[in-house]
């Protein structure tokens, strides 16, 4: 296949995620299943598909996607719930990895122990993108979507050690406790250390460079760049991209100019609704290799089907166990103890049924060595993982949220529109003010500020009938609504700073301020 052939073959994989992404908004299924089950079709009818390198997809389009999740995460959630996801990210996973290894091997004795712990190791943390997908269509309580977006976002650590371990072990590679501890913190640290770094450069960088265009490639630049450079020092890429998406998540309100975050915003959804959907494509096609290796040695099939239905079951139980005994059950007992708010049932079920594995896995198997024992085994058997979690989970989780009455938990800030209220009050009290600082603003204009709406139709109506001082009189109206908007955005903030306000409500009424802002800058303009 030539370079313009496999463009125009990336162009119809595009335009027909498109058309499933349709279809599966039509027949209410997650879009990722859909996309999946025809990247299968594709890999299985078509006779000409292109091979898909494991290395590209984590290079390419995972950092774009990893940085976007990051850059919308409740920060304030997150960090409120870090020993949970603590708890998912170590504790689950390793109860995982041990859980499929001894799983498999009693079902499957003739597979050596170190093949049966890589296979746990690949399939044991859940994937962000896969999450991300699956979890944005339904309306879940904060702190549960901060939970299980923040372990797959960081959950990568731990699973690549546990994986790098159970390689050179299968190897016959020397590894020791002292080594893997301290290869774990070294990936973590480097990862975390090139995050900041290039999360602080960005935010350094944005407001000086007064593009909105050149700012938004340097965002996507930025992606890259953390996770290729952290790759490269030995961390952890995942973890750079998604420390540096949450720098510039918690720093945007300050760095981000209103123009760059309206044009930013419309770029990146576009961007990311491509690369999302090409990934579950891509995890579809990659059955055509799996297929051609098998084919020649038809045993491999029953041997990967013997080993993927255990370690199916054996992966989806270990999380749910894990997380009703070491989440939901000590959070009642502390909740007992010493108050605070305790972990329902539904929620737990919810966070034990919601983890779907993906690229992340699929790219570890495939990159496990030629000569490695039972590799074409734990390849196939990881395949058929991924597409049972993403089908039997991701398509049964709307379901089970509906069954368990699983609905958003009371706001204990304020709703959007007492933060309208508070926010405009502000300005409203720095009009006020303004009128307070002497007679050389009128009266009338202050008037027509005021009431906005009156102000909007007579001030672009006359604006250029009635001479010089109308146009300035305008214009010295419009810079002290510019001015109100700023007032209003930095009353919001502070709201959002002491927690009054939670993210959603607070990146709603910046979206509009930002628009707003925009308008009187254009008006502005000679």
């Amino acid at each position: 296949m030539t370079n313009v052939e496999f463009f125009h073959y990336l162009l119809l994989l595009i335009c027909g995620a498109g058309a499933l992404t349709w279809l599966a908004d039509r027949i209410a299924i997650p879009p990722a299943v859909v996309l999946l089950f025809g990247g299968c079709v594709i890999a299985i009818a078509g006779k000409r598909v292109p091979q898909t390198d494991p290395d590209l997809l984590l290079a390419a389009i995972m950092p774009p996607l990893l940085m976007s999740s990051s850059f919308y995460t409740a920060w304030k959630e997150f960090r409120g719930e870090l020993g949970t996801i603590v708890s998912l990210v170590l504790g689950a996973v390793t109860f995982t990895t041990v859980a499929v290894a001894v799983t498999v091997h009693t079902v499957n004795p003739a597979l050596p122990w170190a093949a049966c712990f890589t296979l746990g190791a690949i399939v044991s943390p859940p994937d962000a993108v896969a999450a991300k997908a699956i979890l944005q269509r339904y309306p879940l309580p904060a702190r549960l979507v901060a939970v299980l977006e923040g372990e797959s976002l960081v959950n990568d650590a731990s699973g690549l050690l546990l994986y790098q371990m159970a390689v050179s072990a299968a190897l016959a590679a020397t590894i020791t406790f002292a080594s893997a501890t301290g290869l774990f913190f070294e990936l973590i640290l480097i990862g975390i250390i090139v995050g900041l770094l290039c999360g602080h450069v960005m935010c350094w960088a944005l407001p000086r460079l007064g593009e909105p265009m050149l700012g938004i490639v340097v965002t996507f630049v930025m992606a890259w760049a953390s996770y290729g450079i952290a790759e490269a020092v030995g961390g952890s890429g995942v973890l750079s991209v998604v420390t540096c998406g949450l720098v510039l998540g918690i720093r945007q309100h300050r760095v981000f100019s209103a123009d760059l975050r309206i044009k930013a915003k419309a770029t990146w959804e576009a961007v990311v609704f491509i690369l999302d959907a090409l990934v579950f494509i891509m995890i579809g096609l990659v059955l055509h290799e799996i297929l051609a290796r098998v084919n020649h040695e038809s045993a491999v099939v029953m041997a990967g089907l013997r080993v993927a239905l255990p370690a199916t079951a054996a992966a989806i139980v270990a999380r749910l166990v894990w997380v009703l005994a070491a989440v939901w059950l000590p959070s009642r007992l502390r909740a007992r103890r010493s108050g605070g708010e305790a972990w329902s049932f539904a929620e737990a079920i919810v966070m034990g049924w919601a983890g779907m594995r993906g690229v992340v896995s699929l790219a570890a198997a495939i990159a496990l060595p030629e000569n490695f024992p039972g590799r074409d085994v734990i390849v196939f058997s990881t395949f058929l993982l991924i597409i049972a979690t993403l089908v039997v989970q991701g398509g049964s989780l709307a379901p089970l949220i509906r069954w368990l009455k699983l609905r958003p938990a009371a706001r204990h800030t304020m709703s959007e529109h007492e933060a309208r209220a508070h926010s405009f009050g502000a300005a409203l009290d720095a009009a006020k003010d303004m009128a307070k600082q002497g007679p050389h603003i009128p009266r009338a204009t202050l008037d027509r500020l005021i009431a906005e709406y009156k102000v909007r139709v007579t001030a672009n109506k006359g604006a250029h009938l009635t001479g010089g001082l109308r146009i300035e009189e305008r214009a010295q109206l419009l810079r002290m609504e510019l001015e109100l908007v700023g007032v209003t955005r930095g009353a919001l903030l502070d709201l959002h700073r002491n927690g009054r306000v939670d993210d959603a409500v607070l990146h709603r009424i910046e979206s509009e301020l930002d628009f707003e802002e925009m308008r009187l800058i254009r008006l502005l303009e000679p």
